[in-house]
């Protein structure tokens, strides 16, 4: 089996990108093969719904070349499922976000969650992400940790991240989920803190979830509804 994770930003130093891979690559099961390939025209991140428009063209294109060149299943790699819709109406192979993966499974373990982000310019959107897949009942609120995504996976930011985290659980949040895929990074030492400190709360690594999610599908032989996401009536052509 192989998986393609589209980067859709540009701004990551290449050791950062190499990095990235290999914990892409833990996430997967034995046999499985993940590529982390990139996208034309990339913006430097993604921290607004203009940038998010931006990458789009690219992100569609990469789709299409994934197929193309065989592989089973596609990961988009944006918290907040950046053209995931429409990749799924241009490939028939199964298109997995982090983002709705994620909060998907939290609501099958919890009744509430919480969705941690960037900014506090994203909120908006993170809702209407939210809103979207029909989860806006379980959500307690989306909670910006307000730190720009390419300082955001450093270890100084850990302590932001977890009072944020802290602040949802207060606010009844049984299950934590993350809308900026820069917070990879601190999820297992949050996971591992909150074991002790909240015991019961679920802390859903979106990146490892997004794998996993495609794995099974792939797995099952499923993939998304021609009638939830027909193909365009004409081809689709690209710049």
């Amino acid at each position: 089996m192989r998986i393609d994770v589209i980067m859709l930003i540009s701004g990551l130093r290449e050791e950062d990108t190499k990095k990235r891979l290999r914990a892409l690559q833990s996430y997967a099961s034995p046999g499985t093969e993940v590529r982390l390939v990139h996208t034309r025209n990339a913006p430097p991140s993604v921290e607004s719904l203009a940038e998010m428009e931006l990458a789009a063209p690219g992100i569609l294109e990469r789709a299409v070349r994934s197929e193309e060149e065989g592989a089973d299943a596609v990961v988009i790699w944006g918290g907040h499922d950046p053209s995931m819709q429409a990749s799924r109406g241009l490939v028939d192979i199964p298109v997995v976000a982090p983002g709705s993966a994620s909060m998907h499974v939290a609501s099958i373990l919890a009744e509430s969650f919480s969705l941690l982000v960037q900014l506090p310019e994203v909120t908006g959107l993170a809702w209407r992400q939210v809103r979207d897949i029909g989860l806006e009942p379980k959500c307690v609120g989306v909670y910006p940790v307000d730190i720009p995504v390419l300082e955001l996976g450093r270890p100084e930011s850990y302590p932001a991240v977890k009072e944020t985290a802290l602040e949802s659980i207060e606010d009844g949040a049984d299950a934590i989920c993350f809308g900026c895929m820069a917070l990879n990074d601190h999820v297992d030492r949050l996971a591992e803190e909150l074991k002790a400190e909240y015991p019961g709360v679920v802390v859903v690594h979106p990146g490892r979830t997004a794998i996993r999610v495609a794995e099974a599908l792939v797995g099952l032989g499923l993939t998304h509804s021609r009638l939830s996401y027909p193909k365009p009536p004409k081809p689709v052509r690209f710049p």
